[in-house]
C-alpha cells in the first residue's frame, strides 16, 4: 500500500511525508496494490473513511524506475497517449532552456527610472549596462507587467573602469557584494554579477518565452521587449506563439500537476526537468493558424487581460490537436479545477 500525504500539516514543518506498507511474498505477474493521496486535512481525521473513498488499485509494473506516478489507471492511459502524440518539449525546442540572471544582491544591481536616468546624465556610455529587468513576480499568462525597474549587467572579469559612474553605485554595497557568497569568493570580482550567463546572455535579447519558476497555473509569457529575467525564471528563445499556446492550456497544467513537484500552498515547480515532458504536438502551419491568430488577437493590448472566449477557444483547438475524447478533457478539466 502507498498513501501520499502531500504538504498536508502531518508534521510541525513543512513535509513531504509518504507512508508505504510492503508485505514479503512471492511477486506476482500481475500485482497490484492500493494507492491513495490525501489532499485535505479533514481527511487525516478520518484515515480509514478516506482510504475507501479515496484508494484504488494500481498496477506494480505502473510504477516506474525513474519515478512513481501515484495515479488511476485512466489517468496513466491519458499520460500515455499525450507522450505518443507529441514531441517532450525539451527535444522540440532542441534543448533550449535558459536559466535567468541570479545578481547575488538585487539591492546593488537592481535600479528604477530615476537611478537610470541620473547614471546617464553623470556617463552616457553607462545606458551600454543598463537592461531592463523582469522578476518572476512580473510575468503573468501570456504577458510579463514590466515594474519600470532595470538590471546593472556587469559580467565575469569587466573592466568596469572605463564606466565609473556603474562602478560607483555599486561601491556603496561593496562590503555587502564582497561577502555574498563566501565559497565563491576570488572566482569574480566584487562589482560583477553572481551568474550573467555567459554563454548564452545574447538570447535574452531575442523573442522569448518566459515563465517563474513557482506557481498554481501556467503562466508563460511571450517578451519581444528584449527584457533581461531574473532567476530562477527561465526562459526559451522562440517566436513560436503555437507553442506558448500549448504551455498556457488546461493540458499543460494538468500534466505539470502529475509531474512536477508540489510546493506549500498547491505551488507547483515549473522547472525545465518537468516542463521539458510536456508532449508538444508538431503541428502543420494550417493548424497552428487559428491559434496563433486568437493569441495575437490576446497579445495585441499588452494592458488589457486576455480574453476569456479566446482563451476557451484555444484550449479546444489545442484538445482537437491531441484528439481527445469528452470522457478525457473531462479527466483534465475535473482535475485542473481542484488544484
Amino acid at each position: 500500500m502507498v498513501i501520499d500525504f502531500g504538504d498536508l500539516p502531518i508534521f510541525d514543518a513543512t513535509t513531504y511525508p509518504s507512508i508505504l506498507l510492503v508485505e514479503k511474498g512471492k511477486p506476482e505477474a500481475a500485482g497490484k496494490t492500493l494507492v491513495a493521496t490525501f489532499t485535505d486535512p479533514s481527511q487525516l481525521e478520518r484515515l480509514d473513511e478516506t482510504l475507501a473513498a479515496v484508494g484504488f488499485s494500481m498496477p506494480i509494473d505502473a510504477l516506474k524506475a525513474e519515478g512513481w506516478t501515484l495515479e488511476r489507471p485512466d489517468v496513466l492511459a491519458l499520460m500515455e497517449k499525450l507522450r505518443k502524440a507529441g514531441k517532450p518539449l525539451g527535444e522540440y525546442v532542441k534543448g533550449k532552456f535558459y536559466y535567468g540572471i541570479k545578481t547575488g544582491l538585487n539591492e546593488a544591481f537592481v535600479i528604477d527610472e530615476v537611478t537610470r536616468q541620473q547614471l546617464i546624465a553623470e556617463d552616457p556610455k553607462s545606458a551600454d549596462l543598463i537592461k531592463p529587468w523582469l522578476r518572476g513576480r512580473d510575468i503573468r499568462k501570456w504577458k510579463a507587467e514590466w515594474a519600470g525597474l532595470y538590471l546593472l549587467y556587469v559580467p565575469w572579469h569587466f573592466d568596469l573602469k572605463r564606466f565609473p559612474v556603474v562602478l560607483n553605485h555599486l561601491a556603496q554595497y561593496r562590503d555587502q557584494l564582497e561577502n555574498r557568497n563566501e565559497s565563491e569568493r576570488g572566482r569574480y570580482e566584487w562589482y560583477a554579477l553572481q551568474r550573467y550567463a555567459a554563454d548564452y546572455y545574447q538570447e535574452f535579447e531575442k523573442p522569448k518565452i518566459i515563465w517563474g519558476n513557482l506557481a498554481t497555473e501556467p503562466k508563460f509569457a511571450f517578451d519581444s521587449s528584449a527584457n533581461y529575467v531574473s532567476a530562477p525564471a527561465n526562459i526559451i528563445p522562440t517566436s513560436d506563439l503555437y507553442l506558448l499556446a500549448v504551455l498556457n492550456s488546461p493540458l499543460c497544467k494538468w500534466w505539470i500537476s502529475h509531474r512536477a513537484a508540489v510546493r506549500s500552498g498547491g505551488f507547483l515547480e515549473y522547472k525545465p526537468m518537468y516542463v521539458g515532458e510536456i508532449p508538444v504536438y508538431k503541428a502543420t502551419d494550417v493548424q497552428k493558424a487559428p491559434i496563433i491568430e486568437r493569441i495575437r488577437a490576446i497579445l495585441a493590448d499588452p494592458d488589457s487581460p486576455a480574453d476569456p472566449r479566446l482563451e476557451s477557444e484555444i484550449n479546444t483547438l489545442i484538445y482537437n490537436l491531441y484528439d481527445l475524447t469528452k470522457e478525457e478533457i473531462a479527466i483534465v478539466d475535473q482535475r485542473v479545477g481542484n488544484i
